[in-house]
This record gives C-alpha cells, structure tokens and sequence, in this order.
C-alpha cells in the first residue's frame, strides 16, 4: 500500500511574476472543465466522447491588506486605465513540513477580471483584506 499524507490547505505560496508574496490567505478557482462532444463515426454503434477545448475558472487570491504593498490595486489600475497587463502566476503547494515544495500551478496570461476590499465599520475589529480575481489562457502543473 502507497504512503499517503494529504497535504495541508495552509501550506502554500503565490509568486507574482516570479516575486514571492507570502501573505495569501486563500486562492479559490484552480479548477477547469473542458468541452465534451460525441464522435459517431466509424463502425462503433456507440458514440464516443471526445474532450475539446478547455475552459480555465476564475481565480480569486485574498489576502490581508497592507497600504504600503500596492501590487494587486496597481495591476487592477492596468484594467482601469484601458491597458491590462499580462502576469505570470504560480501557486505553489509544500509538504505537511511546509518547507519542502510537492507541486506547482503555474498560470500564464493572467488578467485581471475583478478586485475587491472588505467592507469598513468602526464597529467592528479586524484586518482589511483584498482580493484580485482573473483569468488566464494557459496553465501547467510543475
């Protein structure tokens, strides 16, 4: 029987670009399904699937808001401004001793499609948080 250890949801990082940016709390929408159509030809009775083109989810990063590091709000301006710039983004996964690295997401053509800050209220404490949503065109596992 394998050795298996699940790997611990807080166990992971976000590079920018190749730029570590420790503070992530939650990255959302790794996911993606591809088209399925029928292939009826030949002899076969049976259609068979065939998967076609792959379509990439949203990807949300969150994270505690610092005013002092403006890289999310500067990259969401690119979309304000008419000229969005294209990012690389990895998400990269560490064993259950969070040092070692087990696996990475990398995502290629990153644009932002969204961002976002937590509601203010004196009323209430806590940390402000932000996140950036995108899409992208391409993605691998390394």
């Amino acid at each position: 029987m394998a050795d298996y250890t699940p790997t611990m949801k807080t166990n992971f990082k976000v590079e920018i670009d190749g730029i570590d940016y420790g503070n992530f709390s939650s990255v959302s929408g790794l996911g993606a399904t591809a088209e399925v159509t029928d292939d009826i030809g030949g002899i076969d009775r049976n259609a068979r699937k065939i998967p076609g083109k792959v379509k990439y989810e949203v990807v949300t990063l969150s994270r505690n808001c610092d005013p002092k590091d403006t890289i999310l709000r500067d990259w969401w301006q690119t979309v304000e401004r008419g000229t969005p710039q294209r990012k690389a983004i990895s998400v990269v996964l560490f064993d259950r001793n969070g040092v070692d690295e087990i696996a990475r997401r990398n995502l290629f053509e990153c644009v932002p499609c969204g961002w976002d800050m937590s509601d203010l209220n004196s009323a209430e404490t806590g940390s402000i948080t932000e996140s950036i949503s995108f899409v992208y065109e391409d993605g691998d596992w390394a």
